[in-house]
């Protein structure tokens, strides 16, 4: 029977210890989607100014939006993709706000909030360009978000948040 020697050992070792960072790297690579989940998750604000309108939290579902500095909580309903390569402030997932107008009433006047009811909200996986479990919410108080375009009216804020 052969001797194992301590270099092979050494040399097992390493190719182990390897392999579980490997693994290690892919299993944080595939926890890092930020987007909103059926059960809500907490964000923090990223974006300069975003604690003076909406606050230094959000909690995003895929039925629900509510941000630390507004009252109550927006109902969402997803609606389609917009994917306009020019324009990261609006693009990606699109959710209709159910309660637009009831969730306006108890903002309405705040400190840089939206002027009209926010009817659609965005949210894009920006964690490329900004960072890992970055997002961005765009805010859209046109009535079809088909229609809006980067020099059009309607959309309203746009600001940067990440998975806590």
């Amino acid at each position: 029977m052969k001797q194992i020697t301590q270099s092979k050992i050494a040399g097992l070792f390493h190719a182990v210890s390897f392999s579980m960072l490997l693994m290690l790297g892919v299993a944080t690579e595939a926890k890092a989607d930020p987007l909103p989940t059926d059960t809500a998750r907490s964000y923090d604000a990223l974006s300069d100014g975003t604690e003076d309108t909406l606050g230094d939290t959000a909690e995003l579902s895929r039925t629900s939006a509510s941000f630390s500095k507004l009252a109550g909580h927006m109902t969402l309903q997803h609606a389609g993709v917009r994917s306009d390569d020019t324009d990261t402030e609006f693009s990606g997932d699109v959710y209709q706000v159910l309660n637009a107008d009831e969730f306006f009433a108890k903002n309405k006047g705040k400190n840089g909030f939206c002027d009209q009811p926010v009817r659609w909200l965005t949210i894009l996986d920006i964690s490329k360009s900004v960072g890992p479990d970055a997002v961005r919410i765009g805010m859209l108080t046109i009535d079809d978000w088909r229609q809006y375009t980067s020099t059009s009216l309607g959309g309203c804020s746009s600001d940067t948040f990440k998975l806590q």
